[in-house]
């Protein structure tokens, strides 16, 4: 500080205490190795925007609710998929009370997965592939995507040959199960 001035330090003094103490704390979807190129620009879908009514009261709005919804009503449905239902309904049948406790796991765990996938889109800009795209190199990108390829089939294997199956009973075995 200066001795003329006791009310805090001069113009260039308090650029110089600025720029010695600014903190960096990086980027998340910097790599590590050294190998990052930062002139690529990835056009992501965060761009976009949903429009949300502008209210001046602070009235219920059917409108602002459904805009901020929308996102996780879609989740919901995701997971309360009739596949879902039949598995749950036909392992309830089977052991009774004695797996509810997979069931609450289950959805705690993905509650969990989604809300750090959210917080990370919202703070980075980017979605969950664009950060692996970004952070991971080439066999462990395409590593990630055999694995997530496998889980969609996984799950959807149920869907399929339950809607093959209900084809075949509905039909009275006109649609033979393969063409279901």
């Amino acid at each position: 500080m200066s001795t003329s001035d006791n009310h805090g330090p001069n113009a260039s003094e308090e650029e110089e205490l600025n720029s010695s103490h600014k903190t960096n704390y990086g980027v998340i979807n910097e790599r590590t190795d050294g190998n990052s190129d930062t002139t690529e620009e990835i056009d992501t879908y965060f761009k976009a925007t949903v429009p949300v009514p502008d209210t001046s009261s602070y009235s219920f709005s059917w409108r602002k609710l459904w805009a901020f919804t929308g996102p996780g009503f879609l989740m919901s449905i995701a997971y309360l998929d009739p596949g879902n239902i039949q598995s749950d309904l036909q392992s309830g049948t089977i052991a009774q009370y004695k797996l509810l406790w997979v069931l609450m796991w289950s959805t705690v765990l993905g509650l969990l997965m989604q809300r750090l996938a959210a917080r990370l889109g919202v703070v980075t800009g980017l979605h969950l592939a664009e950060l692996c795209y970004k952070r991971y190199h080439k066999v462990p990108r395409l590593l990630l995507w055999i694995m997530v390829e496998i889980a969609i089939i996984g799950s959807d294997m149920q869907e399929v040959i339950g809607t093959a199956i209900s084809l075949f009973l509905l039909s009275n075995r006109v649609i033979p199960l393969w063409a279901g």
